[in-house]
């Protein structure tokens, strides 16, 4: 059976929670990125537990693979493809939350307001890809394969400006803490955008073509 055949039956209780963890794991995902992106960039007050998020993604993380595992223990020929595809998606949404909290981090490093045309770049790329997260989460929950096109070719879009990003910065005169943190941030929002395209990736791709090869 295909990755969206599966959508056409009835679906396991155990594969149904851990969609249902998964679906929390972005939407926590976004909220993080987004809060910790604005603290970095926009130089926003942090009024967010962040630590209380990327909790919150770490137990549907392990929720997700205590699913799959018990599910496979009780059919282990059934859903087999989509079950190693939702501890991908897992894993993925984890590492977003992980460069959210690298954000608040590298924002605490800063001696001064990040301001400047390069950081309105950045800052513009950052709410390119706060954009994508609602549609990668819809493409995988509903298998939608146009919506996984449209979100890859995005991302990707996003993903070559940030290369010319990386070489401005290197080529600034920006002091030294503003380009590392700058660069830090930049970076972190473009591997974010990685991880969401990697989902979207689940959905039109065998396993084997989920990373692409760089």
């Amino acid at each position: 059976m295909g990755f969206l055949d599966f959508f056409t039956g009835n679906q396991p209780p155990l594969i149904v929670d851990a969609l249902d963890d998964v679906k929390v794991m972005l939407d926590t995902g976004r909220d993080l990125f987004a809060a910790s992106s604005g603290r970095l960039l926009e130089n926003e007050i942090l009024d967010t537990d962040l630590s209380a998020q990327e909790a919150v993604i770490h137990k549907r993380e392990q929720s997700v693979r205590r699913a799959v595992l018990e599910h496979l223990n009780i059919d282990p020929k059934r859903e087999l493809v989509l079950c190693v595809k939702l501890l991908t998606v897992a894993q993925e949404a984890e590492r977003i939350g992980y460069l959210g909290r690298t954000m608040e981090k590298t924002a605490k490093l800063a001696t001064a307001p990040r301001i400047g045309a390069i950081v309105d770049e950045i800052r513009e790329l950052r709410t390119r890809t706060l954009g994508q997260f609602n549609a990668v989460r819809d493409c995988f929950i509903e298998g939608d394969t146009n919506k996984a096109d449209l979100a890859q070719k995005e991302l990707e879009a996003i993903a070559e400006v940030f290369h010319e990003v990386f070489a401005r910065l290197a080529e600034s005169k920006l002091s030294a803490n503003n380009a590392v943190v700058c660069t830090v941030g930049a970076y972190s929002i473009g591997r974010v955008g990685e991880h969401l395209a990697s989902i979207a990736r689940c959905v039109t791709e065998p396993l084997h073509r989920i990373r692409p090869v760089s």
